[in-house]
């Protein structure tokens, strides 16, 4: 069983372009290390849209097939507050993504994405969780709150009530997003605040992978995906490895989860890539470092197939 604990569907309209233009900025910038010239981000940005567009999870489920992804955690993002408003509100968003679940029952798991500042935000859960059977609640704090703020504790006292996850964002963000707010660290805050409540940190932290490290090792209620490491893998696969390697010897496999954070790094490592390079790792470039047999089908599916009860 191989699962994607971390997907997204998006479509024109979901969220503003200066979202879209951050990451074109990013990949321009990429290109440009070399030679100190890169391409038109505006330009990269209207040629990458089509490959985001997805708002009914077809294009997802053609993309799984390719991979060998026999199921994927699916959710919006709610940017709202901070990156001006979508023209098509959270909630519509959210519905799309449960109706896609329900239409591919047997391959799409939903999770129900909000900004905790909204005032609807808990009532729209519990709703959602009833009428849509939503399987886990998404936050993105880079939109400007923090984890451990108060407005977030009644959504994480509604998953615990319903024994569902809740995903975090943890790492870096382009324009017009704040790092400031996605610190593992903060992480820790709610972990030390609800220790039975089932947290998955995003992303390993991206960059401050260590430090995301140090929550895991004294919060065991805090499980891990290493979803958006491909740019990493693709330039240094050594660092990726390592961080792995590390993150499996601290808290073992059965916190730690295979994520794509598609459509968004699609395009720079393709999905059976990824799988490969988990699955079947070229490790020439740290000979010391290994993974079992039982580590990888551990991580590549079974461990959130625990973490979420199965179906």
């Amino acid at each position: 069983m191989r699962i994607d604990a971390h997907a997204h569907l998006v479509d024109r309209g979901w969220i503003n372009d200066s979202f879209f233009l951050g990451l074109s900025r990013i990949t321009a910038a990429t290109l440009s290390k070399d030679t100190g010239i890169g391409p038109d981000a505006v330009q990269l940005m209207e040629l990458m849209m089509p490959a985001f567009a997805d708002g009914t999870g077809e294009q997802l489920v053609r993309t799984m097939d390719e991979g060998g992804i026999d199921k994927t955690v699916i959710c919006a993002i709610d940017f709202g507050y901070l990156a001006h408003h979508a023209r098509v509100p959270i909630q519509e968003q959210n519905q799309a993504v449960a109706e896609a679940a329900e239409k591919y029952a047997d391959r799409l798991i939903p999770f129900f994405a909000v900004d905790p500042r909204r005032p609807e935000a808990v009532e729209w859960f519990e709703r959602a969780i009833e009428d849509w059977k939503v399987r886990g609640l998404k936050l993105h704090p880079a939109v400007g709150f923090n984890p451990g703020d108060p407005e977030c504790h009644p959504l994480y006292e509604t998953c615990m009530e319903h024994d569902l996850p809740v995903l975090i964002h943890s790492g870096s963000q382009p324009a017009p997003f704040r790092s400031s707010f996605t610190r593992p660290a903060s992480i820790d805050d709610v972990a030390a605040d609800y220790p039975t409540l089932k947290i998955i940190m995003a992303h390993v932290g991206h960059n401050w992978w260590e430090e995301a490290l140090l929550v895991g090792s004294v919060k065991p209620n805090v499980h891990f995906d290493f979803s958006g490491w491909q740019r990493a893998y693709r330039q240094r696969p050594e660092l990726f490895y390592r961080m792995l390697r590390r993150l499996l010897d601290e808290v073992g496999p059965w916190r730690v989860f295979f994520g794509t954070d598609g459509p968004y790094l699609n395009a720079l490592c393709p999905v059976r890539d990824w799988v490969a390079a988990v699955e079947s790792p070229d490790l020439s470039s740290c000979p010391d470092i290994t993974f079992s047999d039982d580590e990888k089908k551990i991580i590549m599916g079974e461990s959130f197939e625990r973490l979420i009860g199965g179906e």
